[in-house]
């Protein structure tokens, strides 16, 4: 796991086209990344000849370096092909199924709580360097029952635009709740109840309790 962002300083430009470039993830909360599907939105380019050795640190899962709990959509996203990003920080050595998998976990109410115990800065706008990740337990990816069963939901809702935090437990959130529940016999109703309790949340909902919102 490696933060890229502050890698691609000096040696790299940014670029308008793609030319000689190649993709990277850049953008973040409600305009950011908007599916579970990572979905590159900027082209850099190595100012030196040669293969950027930067893309030795892609990975096939990336995950947020920091966001408003309350507008961002996603905690973490995943893609068949491997990425570098600004913001988005690469997990090497998870292959494309192990990483879709690890992304649904990481989007689920088990996953955003556990994130959520390890906050940086402050709790209105967490920053996770590679030490925090480190620290946040996952399943066992090497399982291939668990691996599948989590895999199987990103494909299932790769498409889906996921609503922000804000816009409470949602369908696409209950669904990745259920494949976590289904890969490791939790059970459903318990994590649904935690799911609409962290939507309730002042700095998840954006209004403190009690506080009317549309």
């Amino acid at each position: 796991m490696t933060a890229t962002g502050q890698a691609m300083r000096g040696d790299y430009s940014k670029r308008s086209t793609s030319g000689q470039a190649f993709p990277i993830l850049a953008s973040k909360g409600a305009d950011g990344q908007q599916r579970i599907e990572a979905a590159p939105d900027e082209y850099w380019e190595w100012k030196k000849p040669g293969v950027p050795p930067i893309l030795e640190k892609a990975g096939h899962l990336l995950v947020s370096m920091g966001q408003d709990p309350s507008t961002a959509r996603l905690t973490a996203v995943a893609s068949d092909e491997r990425y570098v990003g600004q913001g988005w920080m690469p997990v090497t050595g998870l292959n494309a199924e192990q990483a879709k998998a690890a992304a649904v976990f990481l989007n689920s109410t088990p996953g955003r709580l556990l994130i959520l115990r390890h906050p940086g800065k402050k709790l209105s706008f967490p920053f996770y360097n590679p030490a925090t990740w480190r620290e946040v337990p996952i399943p066992d990816l090497d399982n291939p029952r668990i691996r599948a069963t989590l895999a199987e939901y990103w494909e299932a809702t790769r498409s889906v635009v996921v609503p922000q935090f804000r816009d409470g437990y949602t369908d696409v959130r209950r669904r990745w709740d259920t494949a976590v529940c289904a890969a490791l016999g939790w059970n459903i109703k318990r994590i649904a109840e935690l799911g609409k309790m962290l939507a309730r949340e002042p700095h998840v909902r954006g209004v403190a309790y009690g506080q009317w919102k549309a």
